[in-house]
């Protein structure tokens, strides 16, 4: 019962988290451009997030006529599901009462088949818009999927260990941020990348695609979408907090307050990388798609594939 109680509580805390960022990228864009962004709905606009998630499930469930409707209803469903799985490594030593000994492949094989619920969806709509975001999926997952390997694995050789928590107290006497100080700028493309979110999101390209992959849901649908969209967001900013920032903290005797200062500074660093991709999406325009292809496959990834082997040279 109380690890029961404790994952409901700690999935509704993700759910809050999803909720109040897109508040929080609202208010930041609306900053950017010169405007004051949602004010309306509670104190400076702080119930705004709950009365868009109520007018959106509030709305009636429309499914194409042409669509596989079967599929289409499980599109959304495996996107949520699949973000909720992935938070089940929750960056730390418990998560659900269960210890993750290996939770650094369990975050990597997780990862990789995301890109599943974006075709299921694409392909499902029946329509050419949504199947071109399908397609861009999957051709931008096959380019930089072996680029997020490379930049993944360096902090856990570093490490030593492939336990979170090993990770992050490994990092006590120095931050793998400064020690792979070249490796955590190609780690945020990656970030973008596999979250489909400016300057990388080309399977929602509104220029484009009307809509990209979710061109067809509306009310209940998109809402799911939307929120495992928002939640792989924060997950991999706390990924990143722990990978390369985690570790310090002001008590240095190995006292219970180490671990909770530890989690705080990594939880710090994690909510600084999330202002940052805000940043990204209100700072760049949208790259253009063949020129990402390119980049990845003639440039970054020659470069990486030899630097990472000079890395386990070194190691």
């Amino acid at each position: 019962m109380v690890v029961l109680v404790w994952s409901v509580g700690f999935y509704v805390s993700v759910l809050l988290s999803v909720a109040y960022f897109t508040l929080f990228e609202r208010k930041v864009l609306a900053a950017s451009q010169g405007r004051k962004g949602p004010m309306m709905v509670g104190w400076l606009g702080v119930l705004q997030p709950f009365a868009d998630g109520i007018k959106l499930f509030s709305k009636e469930y429309f499914t194409p006529s042409d669509s596989n409707h079967l599929l289409f209803f499980l599109g959304p469903c495996f996107m949520l599901f699949h973000s909720f799985v992935l938070w089940g490594c929750s960056m730390g030593v418990w998560s659900c009462g269960i210890y993750f000994f290996w939770g650094g492949l369990y975050v990597l094989s997780v990862l990789s088949v995301g890109v599943y619920g974006v075709v299921l969806c694409g392909w499902s709509s029946n329509s050419k818009y949504a199947m071109f975001g399908a397609v861009r999926a999957l051709a931008q997952v096959i380019s930089y999927e072996v680029m997020l390997v490379l930049l993944y694995l360096p902090p856990f050789f570093v490490s030593r260990s492939l336990e979170f928590q090993e990770v992050s107290f490994a990092q006590l006497s120095g931050m793998n941020g400064g020690v792979l100080f070249l490796v955590f700028p190609w780690w945020m493309f990656c970030i973008l990348a596999e979250s489909n979110r400016a300057p990388f999101d080309f399977v929602e390209g509104e220029s484009e695609l009307v809509s990209g992959f979710n061109v067809e849901y509306g009310g209940p649908g998109f809402a799911m979408i939307f929120i495992a969209e928002y939640s792989n967001v924060i997950f991999l900013s706390q990924l990143t907090g722990v990978m390369f920032f985690g570790g310090w903290s002001f008590f240095r005797c190995g006292s219970q307050y180490e671990v909770l200062g530890n989690g705080v500074f990594s939880s710090l660093f994690g909510f600084l990388v999330v202002f940052l991709v805000v940043l990204c999406r209100s700072s760049f325009p949208r790259y253009r798609y063949d020129l990402l292809m390119k980049l990845v496959w003639c440039r970054v990834l020659p470069i990486l594939m030899g630097g990472f082997a000079c890395f386990l040279l070194v190691l």
